[in-house]
């Protein structure tokens, strides 16, 4: 399963000092719930993005990073995160 976020201009009303966001009218952003692990899958679904987004013309891909979860109560990966 697959949520799009699209950013949304700040109000006109905003602080002074706080900026617009540019181009939020061309960015997008995919976030992907899988039912597996991400490691037993990231290779053939998600590693070579870049390159058919870009001979698309459609756009460009910024960054894709897998995220594993922590269980919570556990150490579990936090040597990892040294």
């Amino acid at each position: 399963m697959v949520t799009v976020f699209r950013p949304t201009p700040l109000p006109g009303d905003r602080m002074t000092y706080v900026k617009q966001v540019e181009g939020v009218d061309t960015r997008l952003t995919l976030l992907w719930f899988l039912e597996a692990d991400p490691r037993d899958c990231w290779e053939q679904y998600f590693a070579d993005l870049e390159a058919p987004v870009a001979e698309s013309g459609l756009g460009r891909v910024e960054l894709v990073a897998p995220f594993i979860p922590t269980v919570p109560g556990t150490d579990r990966y936090v040597d990892r995160l040294r």
